[in-house]
């Protein structure tokens, strides 16, 4: 017997989460984007003349939340990212923005300006921050120490709502608590440590010597 399909229906909806870009500055060893077989290397990206296009403002009007978190690239790598936020935040001031990101993207002064933006009282950026200046690279390859503490900290102190989000793996497992002192010192609104589910035994996790 043939199933009957729900019909598509835009008007529940009240929350939309963007894959803004395939782009990222890091590779992770266990992102989709280093897997070959999932075509990662065939950039896609979102513009805002296409967001503008596909949603219309009363969509945009109905919602309760837009976020970010990139399945294969960093947001923050979308040339239009800026742009698509102010729109969304512009059209629906009562908008949640969300955004997760590894931090070693944009300048300090891009940071400062989209804390303007995300300056409502639910707005957030999740920063994946996986240990310190010594272990964070081993997963998060190619991410600045240097350049994701000076960004994270210009949207702080700008009157952005940061959060830290850390996997723990056998490398980095001994800095949490000193993770979770330099988010409270930084001024990170929350801090989170999540034990990682995927194997540990990987040559990547080796801590160079």
């Amino acid at each position: 017997m043939a199933q009957t399909q729900t019909p598509f229906d835009p008007a529940g909806i009240n929350t939309l989460h963007l894959e803004l870009t395939t782009r990222c500055n890091a590779e992770c060893p266990q992102c989709a984007r280093m897997d070959p077989r999932s075509g990662y290397r065939q950039d896609h990206e979102l513009s805002l003349s296409q967001c503008q296009t596909m949603f219309t403002q009363g969509f945009v009007e109905q919602l309760d939340k837009m976020f970010s978190c990139g399945n294969f690239g960093d947001p923050a790598a979308a040339k239009d990212c800026f742009q698509i936020y102010q729109w969304f935040k512009s059209v629906n001031p009562r908008i949640t923005l969300g955004m997760n990101t590894n931090g070693g993207l944009r300048t300090r002064f891009w940071w400062q300006e989209m804390a303007d933006i995300m300056s409502g009282p639910l707005d957030y950026v999740v920063f994946s921050i996986d240990g310190l200046e010594d272990t964070n690279h081993i997963y998060r390859k190619n991410v600045s120490w240097t350049k994701l503490k000076e960004n994270a900290q210009a949207f702080i102190d700008s009157g952005g709502h940061a959060q830290w989000d850390m996997l723990v793996y056998e490398h980095n497992e001994h800095q949490v608590d000193a993770c979770e002192r330099l988010a409270k010192d930084m001024g990170f609104k929350w801090f989170r440590a999540k034990v990682s589910k995927r194997p540990s035994h990987l040559h990547w996790l080796k801590p160079p010597k």
